[in-house]
């Protein structure tokens, strides 16, 4: 979802366009369906979020900001999902690839979204199948994608609590202020929200002896 890069790894992927990495943003979903408002459901939302998350974008340091358009809610894990985030994968060449947690509960506090589910699972299988080898999908070599094997390192990010803490106490305010930008999540509980961002990058960051962090699951 548009917004999920901030609250998981906004400030780690600005510490990584700060050191000169090239950083591709891919938003699976439209974004069309997270309110409450049932006047704003729909197109009008989903351009809203789209206008958020490039501004966002910008402010975390990406390069490459890349939609694939599913419908808010409704994502399923396909071939046709698959297929599509390995031609992400191909084109772009990662050589660290971040990606969402597909638990399906996470630390017995609550449900992982079924869209999160599906992207983080199609997004971990690309890299030993479509993304990585010609004979799955040799339509995506017809188009000129040829597979990617150079990744180098596959982060998984939260929610919840992973092994290897990233210091992002030069970018945490960055990562708010990215957040922030998307009003239509946020809303008037922002000053909440970014005292519990605040709260929780604590947490993180004093587990490795660093002021603010994010964590993750890292296979090299």
């Amino acid at each position: 979802h548009p917004d999920d890069i901030e609250f998981g790894c906004g400030g780690t992927l600005a510490v990584w366009a700060d050191q000169g990495a090239e950083v591709t943003v891919c938003v699976v979903t439209d974004g069309s369906t997270g309110t409450q408002d049932r006047e704003l459901l729909g197109d009008k939302l989903a351009q809203l979020r789209r206008k958020e998350t490039e501004e966002a974008a910008r402010i975390i340091g990406a390069a490459h900001l890349v939609w694939l358009g599913h419908r808010d809610g409704y994502v399923e894990y396909n071939l046709d999902l698959r297929k599509e985030l390995a031609r992400v994968f191909r084109e772009h060449r990662p050589h660290r690839y971040v990606v969402m947690d597909p638990a399906p509960t996470i630390d017995d506090r609550f449900v992982n979204h079924p869209d999160h589910r599906a992207v983080a699972l199609a997004s971990l299988d690309v890299t030993l199948t479509a993304g990585t080898t010609p004979g799955h999908f040799p339509e995506l070599l017809d188009a000129g994608f040829e597979p990617w094997r150079g990744l180098r390192e596959l982060w998984m990010m939260g929610p919840g609590a992973k092994p290897v803490v990233v210091d992002i106490s030069s970018t945490l305010e960055r990562k708010i202020k990215a957040l922030m930008c998307h009003a239509s999540q946020v809303g008037p509980n922002a000053d909440e929200i970014a005292g519990w961002v605040r709260t929780r990058a604590a947490e993180e960051g004093e587990r490795a002896g660093y002021a603010f962090g994010e964590s993750f699951q890292v296979i090299n």
